[in-house]
């Protein structure tokens, strides 16, 4: 068998390939429509965004109460928190095994690659495009704008965002696949910044 070169790599496999997915360990196949959690969601990010090379990442650990430190995703759910990525609750819980939202997922995701400072303006524009806008939670608006005006986001074909569905893996992928298209090609300036 020719080993694959990156050219013809199908894009999940490319993902693959450079560790920032992984299988289940249940399962040796990709499970495109299964939930992303928020520990899994935490890893992927980690080393997408090279998330310890931070200065943020030397910070001090963050007092998980719902974790302990002998978890195998511990320390880089230590590191999403460092970094300011994610966050923990105001009791210190961090819920590594519940599903995240799109709009959550999305959210954070636009957090590890550093949400634009848009106007209110250029917010309410990028949202009012998609008809469950009104549904994105007020916190998540500017990071959704950011994940939307970068390309991240996997609407359906009426252009709408799913915000309250739970994040599949296969969105997670999609919006990996961008932000590698974008690393390997940039050049587009935005003309809401």
């Amino acid at each position: 068998m020719m080993p694959q070169n990156q050219s013809n790599q199908t894009s999940i496999e490319q993902l693959f390939s450079m560790g920032w997915i992984s299988h289940s360990d249940k399962d040796e196949t990709f499970d495109a429509t299964a939930s992303v959690t928020r520990s899994e969601l935490a890893q992927v990010l980690g080393k997408a965004f090279k998330l310890h090379q931070r200065t943020t990442a030397e910070n001090p650990a963050i007092f998980i109460q719902d974790m302990t430190s002998d978890r195998p995703d511990y320390a880089a759910i230590q590191i999403a928190l460092k970094t300011g990525t994610m966050t923990v609750d105001n009791q210190g819980r961090f819920f590594p095994d519940r599903p995240v939202t799109r709009a959550e997922g999305l959210a954070i995701f636009a957090q590890a690659y550093g949400v634009f400072q848009l106007s209110e303006n250029a917010v309410t524009d990028l949202l009012n495009q998609h008809p469950d806008a009104l549904n994105i939670p007020d916190w998540a608006k500017q990071a959704i704008a950011t994940a939307l005006q970068e390309g991240f986001v996997n609407t359906d074909r009426n252009q709408a965002i799913r915000p309250l569905e739970p994040m599949t893996r296969n969105d997670l992928a999609y919006a990996l696949i961008q932000y590698l298209e974008k690393q390997q090609n940039p050049a587009f300036v935005s003309e809401y910044l």
